[in-house]
């Protein structure tokens, strides 16, 4: 019995169409003012609930981006706002990732996975295990290290991105943009 596998394209282009983007930028934008408006308050869970909608958001809002910059249905302002817009939502929970940690373990894992297929049972007369935690071990040590750096240069905007007047700034420019998309069919841009 022969199974047949099928694949299905996603086709983005009713993403990149108004008024996704625009209503992106609108709902984002809100999103983004009461997430840093409330700010972190122990009394409340509401800032975790607003995080992992923001969080949601922004990866919703990277694919409207993804789409409007692959169909070239917007002008680069309106792309850099919802691009800046999409960092902002998605940066704020990631930040208290330990992520070097996270990807050289699965790099050494992934390594020492696919070196337990390759190698023989015994290699330079040492066991396979050995070999395989010795993979492991410099494997995940230099994805770990070469991640650290890049979270050490990554701090910085992650921070810039976490202000809350950045963040406010950014989902007022966000929102007015939307409306002005939705109203009256032009970028602010075309204004200025």
């Amino acid at each position: 019995m022969a199974i047949a596998l099928t694949f299905t394209v996603v086709d983005l282009s009713t993403l990149a169409a108004e008024p996704y983007p625009s209503a992106s930028m609108v709902v984002g934008g809100i999103v983004a003012i009461v997430v840093a408006a409330y700010g972190r308050r122990d009394d409340s869970y509401a800032d975790e609930i607003g995080t992992v909608i923001a969080f949601i958001l922004g990866i919703a809002i990277s694919v409207v981006t993804f789409a409007v910059v692959i169909e070239g249905s917007m002008g680069s302002f309106s792309v850099a706002v919802l691009a800046l817009l999409a960092l902002c939502l998605f940066m704020k929970p990631l930040k208290g990732i330990p992520w070097a940690v996270v990807f050289g373990l699965i790099a050494g894992a992934a390594a020492a996975t696919a070196a337990s297929f390759l190698l023989p049972s015994e290699v330079l007369g040492a066991e396979e295990w050995k070999i395989l935690l010795v993979v492991f071990l410099i494997v995940g040590g230099v994805v770990w290290f070469s991640t650290r750096i890049i979270e050490g240069l990554l701090s910085v905007s992650s921070t810039v991105a976490n202000w809350k007047v950045s963040i406010m700034i950014i989902g007022g420019i966000a929102i007015a943009e939307g409306m002005a998309l939705l109203l009256a069919d032009a970028s602010l841009a075309s204004y200025l």
